[in-house]
């Protein structure tokens, strides 16, 4: 069973995947431009901001969560995936689920996660949905504001991180009955993006 959770910045994603791993007893994928900038020594924010300018980033990321997928799902039979490009970036994800909370409920979050001042994270959240929405529109075409093909989508707002887990470890149990799997439009779009891409930036596997 492999389960693809998406959701924009603050809507829970990472809480969410590794509930509903653990619930399922499956392997996580949660691999983020955060993980990155990490690995690379740079601040977030300064990470995020050098995104913008390059492709090779989104490639690079995005091919590394196709790759840790297949693996998973060889050597488990089944992961979650959670990413905000997940239920695109999987095209024979079992179970597609969207995370939704309001920009103001996502600012908050982070800001008592962070210790920072509301205002300040607000401008910070919104500005990065932007920049999201907008640099994925540009490379693969995808608008993730558009959910169709998703068979789940949760609002997040008043729902504790176990409930939210709660309705997809549900919801994964009426796919597997339905057998709900079925491919989304871009999916294989994005896969030829990518590896299109990959060959004129000249990222190596």
């Amino acid at each position: 069973m492999k389960i693809a959770i998406s959701g924009l910045t603050g809507c829970g994603n990472s809480t969410a995947t590794n509930n509903v791993a653990s619930a399922l007893g499956l392997p996580v994928v949660n691999y983020t431009m955060h993980n990155m900038a990490a690995e690379s020594g740079m601040d977030f924010e300064e990470f995020h901001a050098m995104a913008q300018k390059s492709d090779a980033v989104d490639i690079e990321l995005d091919s590394k969560i196709i790759e840790l997928a297949q693996k998973a799902d060889e050597q488990s039979g089944g992961c979650v995936v959670g990413t905000r490009l997940a239920g695109w970036l999987l095209q024979d994800a079992d179970l597609r689920v969207w995370l939704h909370a309001s920009l103001e409920v996502r600012a908050r979050r982070v800001a008592s996660r962070e210790g920072l001042p509301y205002a300040e994270v607000l401008q910070r959240v919104s500005a990065r949905d932007d920049a999201d929405i907008s640099r994925y529109k540009r490379i693969y075409g995808v608008d993730i504001n558009d959910h169709e093909g998703f068979d789940l989508i949760v609002n997040t707002e008043y729902l504790t991180a176990e409930q939210a887990a709660s309705l997809i470890v549900a919801a994964e149990k009426l796919a597997k009955q339905n057998r709900l799997k079925k491919p989304i439009k871009l999916a294989r779009h994005i896969r030829d993006v990518i590896e299109g891409k990959k060959r004129e930036l000249g990222v190596k596997d």
